[in-house]
């Protein structure tokens, strides 16, 4: 502070403090995260980036594929055979649980799944899938 600074303000009763500390400032993590959906001609697989603000869990990107296409998937004629469901999705050591809700699951559905849990790291429980190639 300057000086004129300090006596306007010790004039109006204001007496200097300590510097106070507070707790952490807070933070928001922007991120990411990959989905797989199928092409238009429903021949493979592309992958996607959508951008996720905050935790990323080991299910976050599952989560963002159960949730459907985004506006910009659906103009690119893009589609997604993994159907939506309002259980929760959940995680035990890198392995996603899907919820019985969501039925059978078709093959496009199963690589959709699987493609987008390798991308995270995990695994989804009860989806077997064999020689598939992740673009």
């Amino acid at each position: 502070m300057t000086l004129s600074t300090l006596v306007t303000l010790t004039a109006c009763g204001v007496r200097p403090t300590p510097v106070l500390t507070g707790a952490e400032a807070p933070t928001v993590s922007s991120h990411e995260l990959t989905v797989y959906l199928v092409k238009a001609e429903r021949d493979g697989l592309v992958r996607r980036t959508r951008p996720y603000t905050g935790n990323v869990e080991t299910v976050t990107a599952i989560d963002l594929l159960v949730a459907g296409l985004t506006d910009e998937e659906k103009k690119l004629g893009l589609h997604t055979e993994v159907p939506t469901t309002t259980s929760r999705i959940y995680a035990v050591s890198n392995v996603v649980l899907l919820p019985q809700d969501m039925g059978p699951l078709s093959m496009w559905a199963q690589f959709q799944l699987y493609c987008t849990a390798i991308a995270s790291r995990a695994k989804v429980e009860g989806v077997q899938v064999a020689d598939v190639d992740c673009p």
